[in-house]
């Protein structure tokens, strides 16, 4: 398949055009041959992650952090280099897709975690950049949820959810009504804020609440285009 129709399914059914985005989405490194037979996906674009595609057969790896940011790629060099170099050796297209895999209302991080927390009457909140990208729900009974390698007591009630770095929600997440509010990671600043507001905030990880995105778009890419994925993100952890 071509690597143009791929591209052109992840920005339609990701809405990535709908989004004023930190990251340049969308394909950000071509590749000399344009036919795809076997798409990987990662959470980042990184050069183990370039080499587990390359092993795996792949012509595109797909991921949530790219190599392409604000004003775009300004010097080759460093790590951007790297990788770049990597992918180029293996003919190895890239394809990056941030705030639009948080967002989604079914396939994004936050959806995704919400189903995992089992979550009802979820809906949208916590604007970043004028963009909601995470969400508020109810949990009706309390359990243990395992996210990445640890176990988490999840209490009954109003929990808001916002996958990756963004522990500056959690004093929206009080005025909002939740008893709890899950992350990725946050500063320190921002859990003294939560301390100092009452507000319970569990940080599972960045890369462990950023893994269920990339997995359910691994899904439905294989189920509409009907080609063969590779998911890296338990090799890469």
């Amino acid at each position: 398949m071509k690597l143009l129709r791929i591209a052109e399914w992840l920005n339609r059914t990701l809405r990535v055009a709908a989004f004023d985005d930190v990251s340049n989405n969308g394909v950000q490194i071509a590749r000399r041959g344009d036919e795809v037979r076997t798409v990987a996906f990662a959470v980042d674009a990184s050069v183990r992650a370039v080499a587990a595609a390359a092993k795996a057969g792949a012509q595109l790896l797909v991921v949530h952090h790219g190599i392409s940011w604000g004003g775009g790629i300004r010097r080759l060099d460093g790590g951007v280099y790297e990788v770049v170099r990597a992918a180029m050796a293996a003919d190895l297209a890239l394809y990056a897709c941030h705030l639009p895999l948080d967002a989604h209302r079914t396939l994004g991080n936050n959806a995704q975690l919400a189903r995992l927390l089992g979550l009802k009457g979820v809906r949208p909140a916590f604007s970043y950049h004028g963009n909601v990208i995470g969400l508020v729900g109810t949990c009706a009974r309390a359990r243990r949820v395992a996210i990445g390698a640890r176990t988490w007591d999840i209490p009954r009630g109003t929990i808001g959810v916002c996958s990756g770095g963004a522990g500056e929600f959690a004093e929206e997440a009080r005025r909002l009504g939740c008893g709890l509010y899950l992350t990725g990671e946050a500063s320190w600043g921002d859990v003294i804020a939560a301390e100092n507001c009452g507000m319970r905030m569990i940080c599972a990880g960045h890369y462990e609440t950023e893994v269920f995105g990339v997995r359910a778009v691994a899904k439905a890419l294989a189920r509409a285009l009907k080609l063969e994925t590779r998911d890296l993100t338990e090799e890469l952890r």
